[in-house]
């Protein structure tokens, strides 16, 4: 269906965008709410004098998702340091510095490096070093060796006590489950009968 515009509604979906604290420049409309941006420009001749019609300040370009100043404080850190290790996505420093330096950054500034930073956030940097360069077998050999220990195998145990390892094992077995599997397999594929 499509959404029919008017000045007013035009102001008040751009009034909405900026309570929410969403991002107002059209590079980020155009990705976003492409209509939003059409409308004000046709009723109000350019996306500036949209803005300006529901009283708000030309935008500074975005670049990326920057965060306001003051954003990162010591929970939202430890906070997006858990909830990463939670997704399963990598905690050493070189992958974090490429999908998200800021939190890098704000690590470092507030913690003094990224190594504390992980251990506030109750991991041990140097395991997350170690485990760095997984391959399949590498992947293998450390579950195996915690089925020998009898260990905790349930993927949130894992996640906390070895995030490089349950990102390596979805990197290379598709599950944590399948990684378990295959490993139990090649175990049992290797005992004499």
């Amino acid at each position: 269906m499509r959404h029919l515009w008017s000045q007013d509604l035009v102001i008040a979906a751009i009034r909405e965008r900026d309570c929410n604290g969403l991002p107002l420049n059209s590079q980020a409309l155009l990705e976003e709410d492409p209509n939003l941006l059409a409308a004000g420009r046709r009723y109000f001749k350019s996306w500036p004098n949209a803005l300006a019609a529901a009283g708000l300040p030309r935008p500074v370009r975005a670049y990326g998702r920057q965060r306001p100043h003051g954003y990162w404080t010591v929970d939202r850190l430890v906070e997006e340091i858990q909830s990463r290790a939670q997704r399963g996505e990598p905690l050493n420093a070189s992958a974090v510095q490429r999908d998200n330096n800021p939190l890098i950054a704000a690590a470092t500034y507030h913690f003094g490096s990224w190594s504390e930073a992980l251990r506030v956030a109750g991991y041990d940097p140097d395991a997350i070093r170690r485990n760095r360069h997984h391959s399949p077998q590498t992947v293998k050999a450390e579950i195996q060796e915690l089925l020998n220990r009898h260990a905790d195998l349930r993927v949130n145990s894992v996640r906390v006590q070895n995030a490089a390892l349950l990102w390596a094992a979805r990197k290379y077995f598709g599950t944590w489950a399948q990684a378990v599997a295959c490993t139990r397999e090649t175990a049992n594929a290797n005992q004499p009968d």
